[in-house]
């Protein structure tokens, strides 16, 4: 399984359609935690990002197994610098038939995906901070392999230019427990 073949399954597990490019890189992110398939994340503004996920979106894009759409919203400041915008990805006809060709041969990985959407979902179906928030918590933990306090955490991340509000790193461990990436003490 490679990345295409990541982006394609969590796309379908979504009903064919993603809203944000952040969600997709996270619930890829945590995709390739449950696979271990070697796709590599780094810190990025936005929490776990993979360039390859990222190239990998432009080739099924231009294969023309994917969509984007790209929504405006303005900008973010008076002078006119830093239009806000989000790319909205969905699944075309032929891409649908790439999946279910994915889905019978790579029946295993497949199943993790769909079952790593479906805790997701069971969680409360976080949107787009929130898994951030999650993927942040769980790279930092994954990254210092040690137990860590929420305070600690969100020192960590503070370090990596990620600013977490009080309280968010509780809401995001209750996700990852849900997700069965880390457990209670």
């Amino acid at each position: 399984m490679n990345s295409k073949d990541i982006v394609l399954l969590v796309m379908d597990e979504y009903g064919g359609s993603m809203s944000g490019k952040t969600l997709l890189q996270k619930v890829c992110y945590f995709a390739e935690v449950a696979l271990n398939m070697g796709v590599p994340f780094k810190a990025h503004h936005y929490g776990p990002y993979s360039p390859t996920i990222e190239e990998s979106v432009g080739e099924l894009k231009e294969l023309g197994f994917i969509e984007e759409h790209t929504v405006g919203f303005g900008v973010s400041n008076p002078s006119g610098f830093g239009e806000l915008r989000r790319y909205d990805y969905r699944l075309t006809d032929d891409g649908r038939k790439v999946v279910e060709d994915l889905k019978s041969k790579k029946r295993v990985e497949a199943k993790s995906i769909s079952g790593l959407v479906e805790r997701i979902k069971k969680s409360g179906n976080p949107d787009y901070f929130e898994l951030s928030i999650a993927a942040k918590s769980y790279f930092i933990l994954r990254k210092q392999n040690k137990p860590m306090t929420n305070s600690e955490i969100e020192k960590e991340a503070q370090k990596l230019g990620w600013p977490l509000q009080e309280g968010s790193v509780q809401k995001a461990i209750h996700l990852l427990q849900g997700l069965k990436l880390v457990t209670s003490n």
